[in-house]
């Protein structure tokens, strides 16, 4: 075995089978990412069980809630009560329509691109007409976007996916301004149809 000069004060006294170590140290980094690992793990010893930080459990209803208020998911009740019911309603406060109306028009949405821009119908149902084929409370109308009806070609809108409860309820309230406008070219309704007033 071929030794360099700069090896020999490395050279370990044994040797096996004709092979002999060098007593190489670990790197300097490595070392610093070991005894910091070590550090990190007193910390989260100290922090966690002997100063009270918070639990598995304790973070997950944290995060629960914090997931319930970025994504409008309605708050669960106390263990065993039944979660809080959101109020469908049409709203008149032309705030909550005009951005009904931005969400209706927006690019993540895409509402009118089968809705028509003035909701005239194009693929999907004219929404300015009194004939609606699954029903026009506004429970129903929240239903048809959270739900949406993927045999028909329509994608489920709500749950916090693209959508959440206050924006649902911001739609449903625009589409419930335009019932009775009259735009031009609107498609004619659906044979299923119903007389309904929003």
């Amino acid at each position: 075995m071929k030794v360099f000069d700069d090896e020999k004060d490395l050279l370990m006294d044994h040797e096996y089978d004709g092979i002999r170590e060098l007593d190489n140290h670990m790197p300097t980094w490595w070392l610093w990412l070991f005894y910091f690992t070590i550090a990190w793990g007193v910390g989260y010893m100290v922090y966690y069980y002997m100063l009270g930080g918070p639990t598995q459990e304790e973070l997950y209803e944290q995060e629960m809630a914090a997931a319930a208020e970025q994504y409008g998911l309605e708050p669960q009740g106390e263990e065993g009560a039944a979660p809080v019911q959101f109020t469908w309603e049409y709203l008149e406060d032309q705030e909550r329509i005009e951005e009904g109306r931005e969400i209706y028009m927006s690019n993540n949405n895409l509402c009118y691109t089968c809705h028509g821009e003035n909701g005239q119908g194009l693929v999907g149902p004219n929404l300015t007409d009194n004939l609606w084929i699954h029903g026009c409370s506004a429970e129903d109308v929240a239903k048809s976007i959270i739900e949406g009806y993927p045999d028909r070609g329509m994608i489920a809108y709500g749950s916090g996916a693209r959508m959440t409860n206050e924006q649902v309820q911001s739609v449903i309230s625009y589409i419930a301004s335009i019932q009775g406008t009259e735009p031009a070219d609107p498609k004619a309704p659906d044979p299923r149809a119903t007389e309904c007033s929003l």
